[in-house]
């Protein structure tokens, strides 16, 4: 790979890191058609680390040059796409010829990607289920009482700033505004589910089963229950309470698709993608045959951004 890395000719050491870092910082924005030869910038990268791992050893004050290698690095991480497009079969080949370091991550700008790709399909197909899942509870708000009114508007507000708050990582400030709604709309099945989950997560098994047996208690079935539960243990990242009531739904009530789209969306944040397309596959014919167009519709949605995470693994 010698052929596109021309050797510094400034003469002390800090002039080389100089050098390279003027020749970074002038690649970096054009990269646009410099095809193979952009794999000089990862020599270059190599050059100045190594340089500036060196001058600081020394005890060279390299305060300036420090930042601005942190930049041009920061602007290789947001622009890996451009990068691997120019250098094509080129930068695995440079790799296997370097061997490089971790330490080193512009030589791994394949696998970051691949690893952003993944989050950002992760976050999206995450969104999809939140979405829907407010989206429902907002139709079953307007669908049981038509015209709201004040104490029930209040109460979804309080849910709402305790969903922000679980967010947040506050489950206490959370669980005081599920309180809140409860006390509003006892009859609404939600924030009993709520409180429920987050007296598990903060290891109140007692209060927990109160919450729960009440919330269990507002629904026509079972099944129902553990589907609302198993979305909102989702929520919190608790997978492996979510997994458990996706499993007992499906014991439950085999013949609905609802359980296996769970299942399939925990095993999508597990990575466990095959899986995942198992279920989404499942849940779809199961619509299909039960005529629920909706969760048809979603589950083969889910399924196309599914495969592409495998893909991309």
């Amino acid at each position: 790979m010698g052929k596109y890395f021309v050797i510094s000719t400034a003469h002390t050491p800090a002039d080389r890191v100089r050098e390279a870092l003027g020749k970074v910082e002038r690649l970096i924005p054009n990269l646009r058609g410099t095809g193979p030869q952009a794999l000089e910038l990862l020599h270059l990268l190599d050059q100045t680390a190594d340089g500036l791992a060196k001058l600081e050893a020394a005890g060279v004050d390299i305060r300036a040059e420090r930042a601005r290698f942190e930049s041009v690095q920061q602007q290789l991480r947001h622009r890996p796409n451009r990068f691997l497009a120019e250098v094509g079969v080129a930068f695995q080949e440079g790799r296997a010829a370097v061997q490089p370091d971790r330490a080193h991550w512009w030589w791994f700008l394949d696998e970051i990607l691949a690893q952003q790709r993944v989050r950002q399909f992760r976050r999206w197909l995450a969104g999809i289920l939140i979405g829907a899942l407010l989206l429902g509870g907002a139709w079953l708000v307007y669908d049981r009482f038509v015209a709201p009114p004040p104490e029930v508007r209040q109460a979804f507000q309080h849910s709402a700033d305790g969903e922000s708050l679980v967010g947040k990582g506050d489950l206490r400030a959370a669980l005081a505004e599920f309180e809140a709604a409860a006390a509003l709309t006892p009859d609404d099945p939600l924030p009993w589910i709520w409180r429920g989950v987050i007296h598990v997560e903060l290891n109140e098994a007692d209060a927990a089963r109160v919450a729960f047996e009440t919330a269990r208690s507002l629904y026509k079935t079972n099944f129902d229950f553990l589907l609302e539960r198993g979305l909102i243990y989702l929520r919190v990242g608790d997978l492996v309470a979510a997994s458990a009531d996706a499993e007992q739904a499906i014991l439950e009530n085999p013949d609905s698709g609802q359980g296996y789209y769970l299942r399939a969306t925990i095993a999508a944040e597990q990575q466990d993608y095959a899986a995942a397309i198992a279920d989404l596959e499942r849940a779809a014919e199961l619509a299909q045959a039960a005529g629920d167009a909706q969760l048809e519709a979603a589950a083969r949605v889910q399924r196309a951004m599914v495969v592409q995470l495998q893909t991309a693994q």
